[in-house]
């Protein structure tokens, strides 16, 4: 009776500690994976068209560029000054050089924590080759704790630090730590490129109060001063890129409207409703296309400008990007115009791109090392809050957790 009894509990008690409805999920993940295998097959003719129409303005590129510029699309369209279908061989890198890159990681304010407070930690590394002088490998983490840290000033208001801000703090902080470290370049002859982890256009900065924005904006256009003075490009390097720049160029190409009006006041939508002709292309990634365009490992494309709306703001640092076949994926490599300009500079980026890449069998290697050095895994959150913890028990200061944080950690137990 008891063995029954007791074989009677592990049952009812299964559904209990297994929390996921397997058959439900399971159910759900057959239904993506047929939804998935029908989209493919409808990408897959959509890129076809769209390398078609990249080589149809293969010589009037021009004319495609004048009609992007009289138009007025709803979609964000790359500025093009060369035909798509170019290609730029991979350079030579020279023997001696230094590359350099920083990335972040962040613990986010918490209310439920000892203390609102929150952590930025910037990972940076110095790589020297042909040289012989040993890496350069550290991690910088900054506590931020005061009332003018934790509330700023958003649209004339005094707001509390959000993630948002955070996020767009830790970026700039990123490409000031990246700055500097320009200085730790023991040869002002030498060859050197910094490289960042991500996009170099401050995207988030869009429909921000102008207090805040400015603020950032200073920053970050202070940090490219720094790298036009040394005369070191940066550049940023941004994997699996969902960017769609240049394929909504050739949208544009393919209304029948010159020039094309906002999408909302599209006379083709009467004719064509579901499908307008701009639609034959839709969805279609930059990186997809320019998989077809560049054939050859280390061949990139040709330099496009992007006409992002926060640019208007970054003057002789406007954000130019290029797509780069590293053997392992196409990915997309933003620089400022004045390294877009200089063809020494733009080779000398094209050049360590592919050799990092190379050493890192997929990714840039520096990157790699960067992100290990900043990121916070939970653990060392874990001893971050413990280390607050015990500090201020040993400070006098009353502090308490909430009780929401207190049942969580009931329940790793």
């Amino acid at each position: 009776m008891c063995i029954v009894l007791r074989s009677w509990y592990v049952v009812e008690l299964t559904p209990i500690i297994n929390m996921l409805d397997h058959i439900a999920t399971k159910q759900q993940i057959n239904l993506m994976v047929r939804n998935q295998w029908s989209a493919q097959r409808s990408s897959g003719n959509k890129l076809e068209r769209a390398f078609q129409e990249a080589r149809r303005w293969t010589v009037d590129w021009q004319h495609l560029t004048d009609k992007i510029a009289r138009s007025k699309p709803s979609w964000l369209t790359a500025e093009i000054v060369e035909p798509v279908t170019l290609q730029r061989a991979r350079p030579e890198r020279p023997v001696e050089i230094t590359v350099l890159a920083t990335d972040g990681s962040q613990l986010f304010p918490d209310r439920h924590e000892v203390a609102a407070c929150y952590l930025i930690n910037i990972g940076t590394i110095v790589f020297h080759y042909g040289t012989g002088e040993r890496p350069i490998l550290s991690s910088i983490p900054t506590l931020f704790y005061t009332e003018e840290e934790l509330f700023l000033e958003w649209n004339g208001k005094r707001t509390p630090v959000n993630a948002d801000m955070v996020g767009v703090h830790r970026g700039i902080m990123e490409l000031e730590t990246l700055a500097d470290l320009t200085k730790k370049v023991p040869v002002s002859t030498r060859k050197t490129v910094a490289l960042s982890d991500g996009t170099l256009i401050d995207w988030t900065l869009e429909g921000k109060p102008d207090d805040f924005k400015n603020e950032m904006l200073r920053r970050t256009l202070a940090s490219f001063d720094r790298f036009e003075k040394t005369k070191i490009p940066v550049a940023g390097y941004i994997s699996s890129s969902n960017s769609a720049d240049v394929v909504n160029a050739l949208r544009v190409g393919l209304c029948p409207e010159d020039p094309v009006p906002a999408c909302e006041s599209c006379p083709q939508r009467t004719y064509h409703p579901d499908t307008p002709p701009c639609t034959a292309i839709e969805g279609v990634y930059d990186r997809a296309l320019f998989g077809r365009v560049l054939k050859n490992p280390g061949d990139r494309s040709v330099v496009f400008r992007s006409t992002s709306e926060i640019l208007k703001e970054y003057g002789r640092h406007r954000i130019f990007f290029f797509y780069v076949n590293v053997g392992f994926e196409i990915a997309r490599i933003e620089v400022p115009a004045w390294v877009a300009e200089d063809t020494e500079m733009l080779n000398l980026v094209h050049s360590v791109v592919c050799d990092q890449v190379d050493k890192g069998k997929g990714y840039p290697i520096i990157l790699a090392e960067a992100h290990e050095k900043a990121v916070v895994r939970g653990g060392d959150r874990e001893l971050f809050y413990q280390l607050l913890s015990e500090t201020y028990v040993r400070g006098g200061v009353r502090s308490e957790i909430s009780r929401k944080n207190i049942s969580k950690r009931r329940l790793l137990i």
